[in-house]
């Protein structure tokens, strides 16, 4: 009796929150975790719990109009930090780095840079790509290395040549950079090796959160997310903790 009563009051909740535009992965199962919410205006899922959002940019978001941008919303919160490419390998850099990075500090987002990384290319010069590259200031986020691909090279030359990459940088901006990675990555060549730096980790599985990556601090939870102001897809991410938190995280 008692089952029956809570089938159709869970019904009940379903109708209404359909009517929203907002539907509960897993409702029935709604005490276990993780809980996720989809997001129908933004095409994502989101993990219950964050408060915090950002994106991820690049060339490929060619124009955006970011006074837009800032009024966006996720969940009732505002987007509060932009992460933006501005270096891959030891000489290219992303060709609308420099406006937004301009753009996204005069609309007050909270902004940090990132280098798309080689094993097969000198870490060192790489690094100097980056700085030559990226000024940061006081308010922005440490820098970023993004490794993603291991380019057929042995895990101690990956992780090697990443922790050279990573010195140089502690040394320059007198902070630890964030490693960006995807899970597998994260498995195969950092959990273990370099757990002393922050981890971001891009995982965009509905069911399953990155339990074994102990130490990340951001999530990409989306690769196709909608945003208002850009067109066509945007990376969105959660940082795990309050915004307090995220702005104890920036250069001082």
């Amino acid at each position: 009796m008692f089952y029956g009563k809570w089938k159709v009051w869970m019904g009940i909740l379903g109708l209404v929150l359909a009517g929203t535009g907002v539907w509960v992965l897993g409702l029935r199962h709604f005490i276990a975790r993780p809980v996720f919410v989809e997001d129908r205006t933004h095409r994502v899922w989101l993990p219950v719990g964050y408060s915090v959002f950002g994106i991820d940019i690049s060339q490929y978001q060619r124009t955006i109009d970011w006074g837009k941008l800032r009024q966006e919303r996720i969940a009732g919160q505002p987007i509060r930090f932009v992460f933006i490419k501005a270096t891959e390998g030891i000489s290219r850099q992303d060709p609308l780095f420099a406006q937004h990075w301009a753009k996204a500090h005069a609309a007050g987002f909270i902004c940090g840079a990132y280098h798309f990384f080689y094993a097969t290319r000198n870490p060192l010069l790489q690094a100097r790509n980056f700085e030559q590259t990226v000024k940061l200031m006081p308010g922005d986020m440490p820098p970023v290395l993004d490794a993603e691909v291991d380019n057929h090279q042995p895990d101690s030359v990956i992780r090697q040549t990443m922790r050279t990459y990573l010195n140089e940088l502690t040394r320059y901006y007198g902070v630890k950079p964030i490693i960006y990675t995807n899970l597998h990555f994260y498995r195969n060549y950092i959990r273990g090796y370099l757990d002393d730096y922050p981890i971001w980790i891009a995982q965009h599985s509905l069911r399953s959160l990155p339990q074994d990556a102990t130490g990340w601090i951001f999530w990409q939870i989306s690769d196709e997310a909608h945003m208002q102001g850009i067109t066509g897809f945007t990376d969105l991410n959660v940082f795990r903790y309050d915004f307090d938190q995220l702005r104890a995280l920036c250069l001082p």
